[in-house]
């Protein structure tokens, strides 16, 4: 799946921003030139194990927090309305306090 954005001066393709590690293409294009940059084919959740592992190893926080993560999941529910799909069911077991991951 590809991604395009266009601005003013040009345009910028990832060729494939789902899955970089299959296509780690990324075309800049601009009156002047067409430039292809590889950038490395590593999954991206490569990077967020590194982060998670060396938090665990240092015993710091890492960069996002679960505010961060629930932000996100209300941007993907709002995604999913406008969309025209249901929002993906919530967890509704009593039993799990989330809340205690603070």
């Amino acid at each position: 799946m590809s991604l395009t954005v266009i601005g003013t001066a040009g345009r910028v393709q990832a060729h494939n921003f789902v899955l970089p590690q299959l296509d780690d293409r990324v075309t800049i294009t601009t009156p002047q030139a067409v430039r292809t940059e590889d950038l490395g084919t590593r999954p991206t959740y490569d990077y967020q194990l590194d982060v998670f592992a060396s938090a665990i190893a240092n015993g710091t926080n890492p960069p996002l927090h679960l505010d961060d993560a629930i932000s996100t999941m209300k941007l993907i529910d709002a995604k999913y309305l406008a969309a025209g799909f249901p929002v993906r069911p919530s967890n509704t077991d009593p039993s799990r306090n989330d809340t205690n991951l603070r």
